[in-house]
């Protein structure tokens, strides 16, 4: 045991110098071939950021509108208290203690040295912009966050969404909490949806979904889409981040919208978050404050780590000292790892995400300013859109989760589906709240503690965490999936009276069956013939693909992996952000007998139960939203990717490119004429001799051609998770 220890002293000494030397280069861009290159975050003109050498003086540029940070925070914190005035009355006037609280906060704030925040923002008379005497830096702020997946779900989402809502809340935990006066805890997303109080109504319609979906996802976990806001503990929020839908680097003056749009400003979320702990300590400084980031951006800077923190950008050093600043309140940041939306292999989490490592050997010592989250199907494996190199070990349930709204009229309608380390953030974050609700007393590291003392240990490991250079001496950890239902028995127990607070809990820990949807019509499937290809020599070793009849044009090409991200970090150009099929859903298939026949019983429609290999079928449909988005986008090519990668390390590929072509012509056709848009369900038979699909996902991955505002067409990728009904 001694020698042992010895030698893990010995390993972390050795390790110093050569993780102090790594470090250093970290905190730069890392140098790849022209080849290698990912495209980055994109530098917008219009707006520099600067950091004082000391002071809080903002020296003026010609032409440019000159604003502190602080000013800008304060200026949306007054935006947002003016829409909470709207929704629930002015707010307490302010008291000593308040005054009080201010003067630390202001102390804080300097601390940090948020107070040395310049913002420059172009006026438009065309000037350009030179670095002031008394800045130690000026830079262009980047234009760099994504969300990290509109309500009309079509015909294929219309006959899924309810089951797979009953099946969201089954996977995370059901808990009732019982009413309270006021708040105890708030819950702000931070995310594309204008800012607002409580549970986001549907009008005005945001131009993205994405931050609405997050919210009332959370407000079905935490409080339930029945229950009046006014009586939910637990306070939902919007805080708006992500302000551009279209931005073109010609427009250099282009302020956003108002209304939220697919893609922001890193500089944005330093405001957004700033702005929200101001109103925060303004309006309800009672209560607990929880920030969700379900959106990011991809960077190459690791380890902001003390005196190293001044080399990063200066927006990207705007959010990391935000974030800070906001751990010394007490205020709990739950971050999404991020998703790889197509075929460029992101190698680590978004940020703000991958601070929470930050280096191996500071992160033992320091504190967490983020907690990043992973997203898992009800199988417990990580989704198919996870990245590669950046699933932390802290995940939970994130597969074709969708939330039931009230529509205003009595009636009920579901959110968008998403797919993605977005919706585990929301699980995270929501199940933080009850935690923070029942528990008070408890830090934020204390909370996420708690949950990860209740989480379930998964058999697959964390491709990203601390001691990852120690991994050849210690491995990685193994995934822990969070739960409300795990993290609230464990606190409360069995014993009445430990948590008042709590009205009822109906959790199924022992099963985690998957969400039945054996009644998605057409009830006959179209057969797909599949016939095995052999991919060219230069394709990943493990690709296996099928096509549905030769000659396919381009079955020689290697599968996406090798293509650009359609949703690439910068979003420069007008793209579809939403994936084309987010319904697309594998499930029990007919035999070619059945469907010859066409005596289908109540019992095959619901699939075969025997021990023979298995039939399956692909339902899909194209998503209205993307089509929208997409109309200068047509379908190159469409593999269905199903990987077992529980007993094989085959990656099998059922090439349904003239499907889908056919479906996306038909679902413009449909559009143009208001008709309801169409969906197949395509059979495609046993996968390897399968008598389950049970520890496989899937995924279509899609080939683009994307025509740019300028007329130029490339060919991008795109990938659509698939719901896999065992």
């Amino acid at each position: 045991m001694r020698s042992r220890i010895l030698c893990v002293l010995l390993g972390l000494a050795m390790s110093w110098t050569a993780a102090g030397a790594a470090a250093d280069a970290s905190y730069k861009p890392k140098v790849k071939e022209p080849s290698e290159q990912p495209t980055g975050p994109v530098p917008t003109p219009g707006r520099w950021i600067g950091v004082l050498k000391k002071g809080s003086s903002c020296p003026a540029v010609p032409g440019w509108r000159t604003e502190s940070l602080f000013e800008l925070a304060v200026a949306h914190a007054e935006d947002g208290a003016k829409r909470a005035c709207d929704q629930y009355g002015a707010p307490p006037k302010r008291t000593l203690i308040d005054r009080e609280r201010q003067a630390k906060r202001d102390a804080l704030f300097r601390k940090h040295g948020l107070d040395r925040f310049c913002v420059y923002t172009d006026e438009g008379q065309g000037q350009e912009f030179r670095m002031p005497a008394g800045l130690s830096k000026a830079e262009p702020d980047q234009m760099a966050l994504t969300p990290s997946a509109p309500t009309d779900l079509g015909p294929l989402g219309d006959q899924i969404w309810e089951p797979l809502a009953e099946h969201f809340l089954d996977q995370v935990g059901r808990v009732r909490l019982g009413p309270a006066q006021k708040p105890t805890v708030r819950l702000v997303f931070v995310d594309t949806h204008p800012t607002g109080e409580g549970p986001p109504a549907k009008d005005p319609a945001p131009s993205s979904w994405h931050g609405y979906g997050m919210a009332h996802l959370a407000n079905e976990i935490v409080c339930g889409h029945d229950t009046s806001p006014q009586g939910c503990p637990i306070h939902i929020a919007t805080r708006l981040a992500l302000r551009h839908d279209d931005y073109h680097s010609a427009s250099p003056d282009d302020p956003g919208s108002d209304t939220g749009g697919h893609q922001g400003r890193i500089g944005d979320l330093a405001i957004a978050i700033l702005a929200e702990i101001e109103h925060w300590q303004n309006s309800q400084p009672e209560a607990k404050l929880i920030l969700n980031l379900s959106i990011g951006w991809d960077g190459e800077y690791q380890d902001p780590d003390a005196k190293k923190r001044e080399e990063l950008e200066a927006s990207a050093k705007a959010v990391y000292d935000a974030l800070d600043y906001a751990h010394d309140l007490g205020v709990l940041v739950i971050t999404a790892a991020g998703n790889r939306s197509g075929a460029h292999e992101h190698q680590e989490p978004f940020l703000p995400a991958g601070w929470e490592s930050r280096s191996w050997l500071s992160s033992l010592f320091s504190k967490k300013v983020a907690y990043a989250v992973g997203g898992v199907d009800w199988q417990g494996l990580p989704l198919p859109n996870a990245r590669p190199d950046g699933m932390p070990w802290r995940v939970a349930y994130a597969d074709h989760a969708v939330a039931r709204t009230s529509d205003g009229a009595g009636g009920v309608e579901p959110t968008q589906i998403y797919t993605g380390s977005s919706v585990a953030a929301v699980v995270a974050s929501s199940t933080a709240a009850v935690v923070w609700h029942l528990r008070p007393d408890l830090a934020p590291a204390q909370v996420m503690k708690r949950m990860a003392h209740a989480a379930e240990a998964l058999p697959d490991k964390a491709t990203y965490y601390v001691w990852k250079p120690l991994s050849w001496l210690i491995g990685p950890p193994h995934l822990k999936r969070l739960s409300l239902c795990r993290t609230v028995l464990r606190l409360c127990g069995t014993a009445e009276g430990r948590c008042p607070a709590v009205e009822s809990i109906n959790c199924q820990l022992q099963e985690c069956p998957a969400a039945d949807l054996s009644r998605i019509r057409p009830r006959r499937s179209s057969p797909v013939a599949v016939i095995p290809i052999v991919p060219k020599p230069s394709c990943d070793p493990k690709t296996q693909v099928y096509v549905t009849g030769l000659p396919v044009s381009g079955t020689t090409r290697c599968p996406i992996e090798t293509r650009p991200d359609m949703n690439a970090p910068s979003l420069s150009l007008p793209q579809p952000p939403e994936t084309p099929c987010p319904p697309c859903t594998i499930a029990p298939g007919f035999s070619a007998s059945q469907l010859a026949s066409l005596a289908l019983s109540l019992e095959e429609l619901s699939g075969d139960d025997t021990d023979d290999p298995k039939p399956y079928s692909l339902a899909a449909s194209i998503d209205s939203e993307w089509l929208g988005l997409a109309a200068h986008t047509t379908i190159s090519s469409a593999i269905l990717v199903i990987e077992c990668g529980t007993d094989s390390p085959i990656k099998e590929r059922l090439d349904l490119t003239t499907q889908f072509q056919v479906l996306l012509s038909d679902a413009r056709h449909a559009a143009e004429t208001s008709s309801p848009a169409p969906m197949k369900k395509l059979g495609f038979g046993p996968i390897e001799g399968r008598t389950t699909l049970a520890g496989c996902t899937a995924s279509v991955d899609f080939t683009l051609l994307v025509t740019d505002t300028k007329g130029i067409t490339s060919e991008k990728s795109i990938q659509s998770p698939v719901y896999v009904d065992p």
